[in-house]
């Protein structure tokens, strides 16, 4: 499948997925006060300042805690071999948002050319899932710069690799 027809794909499938959450509801009762961890590794395709390129290796992990009042906090965690970088969001941020639709929860951001869909299917009993997360072009600048702000460089793929899921009990955001 060429690229042109694989982000076509890929923006089918969001617009679907998101169309869809448009009548999102709160948060299951059988995730109150639970915390759902995602973790999964990016490859990065990246173009640098001197014209040299390479893939660059990200290791992601989202957790999402679902209070007792179904209020939900997210702690975003990010690394490469050199550097860290975490963030929190809290309940109403846009950013990084997360909706939930029977026993599926999704997140999506559009950032620097590219938007990514982490989806979080869960079994009947909530006890268990399983997470996707699919990257697309969004149009505009590829332009990201290091977790350190002190480096620039292009992005031209991102693919994720398969991330594991698990869901604890009480607040792994905290933690």
């Amino acid at each position: 499948m060429n690229v042109v027809r694989l982000a076509f794909a890929i923006a089918l499938t969001l617009a679907g997925v998101l169309q869809g959450m448009e009548k999102a509801h709160a948060a299951p009762k059988q995730l109150l006060n639970k915390s759902i961890v995602i973790s999964w590794s990016d490859s990065v395709y990246q173009k640098y300042p001197d014209g040299q390129k390479g893939t660059a290796t990200i290791t992601r992990q989202r957790i999402a805690y679902i209070s007792s009042a179904g209020r939900v906090f997210i702690k975003s965690q990010n690394s490469d071999r050199a550097q860290q970088l975490n963030r929190e969001i809290a309940p109403g941020d846009e950013t990084g948002s997360l909706a939930f639709k029977g026993d599926v929860m999704v997140s999506h951001v559009v950032f620097n050319g590219f938007a990514r869909q982490l989806t979080v299917r869960f079994d009947a009993s909530f006890t268990s899932c399983n997470a996707t997360v699919v990257y697309g072009r969004s149009g505009g600048p590829r332009t990201w710069k290091s977790f350190d702000q002190k480096r620039t460089f292009e992005v031209e793929t991102i693919s994720a690799g398969s991330p594991s899921c698990s869901i604890r009990n009480g607040n792994a955001v905290s933690s």
